[in-house]
């Protein structure tokens, strides 16, 4: 069976994946990854024109093989507040799973690092997720008063950040499901208006 060039790539980001989630976007190289990918350095470089580009490709492909952006995209079909508490319980449930690299990408941003690049790109993506579906609430008329539509997004985006998931759920052991039932009971009540 013939290795191929997509299989190497896959390879590339599944190692990347595994060594930041162990140790942080700092204490990994290029020529780390490539070398516990048994690829050159050069070959990587084919595939990913920089560091950051590896970065993003990583967590991008992340989200489709764990089949959290699949699902995500379903959620859409739901009607609008369903198809919001839908990708709020979704990106909850999928943060234990990601959440040491997110931290790691988070401080990477923080920091000036190009591991930032990838926290911007996934969490640019999520807030659009958002985005998309605080408009369908809107057109739907269940926007709650005193909101807009950017405002809205906002908040919800801010109150799913991975930051507040590791402070409640890390730092003060609440239960993931409790955080999950909270958090979302919250941000409906707070972004959805009643019906009619």
């Amino acid at each position: 069976m013939a290795v191929t060039s997509r299989d190497t790539r896959a390879r590339i980001l599944d190692t990347a994946w595994g060594l930041v989630r162990e140790r942080g976007v700092g204490a990994v190289t290029v020529a780390e990854i490539a070398a516990a990918t048994g690829v050159s350095r050069q070959l990587l470089y084919v595939y990913f024109e920089n560091r950051a580009g590896l970065m993003v490709a990583m967590a991008r492909r992340h989200d489709v093989r764990s089949g959290f952006a699949g699902r995500a995209a379903e959620a859409g079909s739901l009607p609008p507040v369903e198809a919001l508490e839908r990708l709020l319980r979704l990106w909850f449930a999928y943060l234990p799973e990601i959440l040491p690299v997110a931290r790691a990408l988070e401080a990477a941003a923080i920091n000036g690092d190009e591991g930032g690049v990838a926290w911007r790109d996934r969490m640019g993506d999520l807030r659009e997720l958002f985005a998309a579906a605080m408009a369908r609430i809107d057109g739907d008329g269940r926007l709650a008063e005193g909101w807009t539509v950017p405002a809205a997004t906002d908040w919800v985006w801010a109150r799913a950040q991975p930051s507040t998931f590791q402070h409640l759920v890390g730092d003060r052991a609440w239960p993931p499901g409790d955080y999950t039932e909270r958090a979302v009971r919250s941000v409906l009540s707070e972004v959805v208006g009643p019906e009619g």
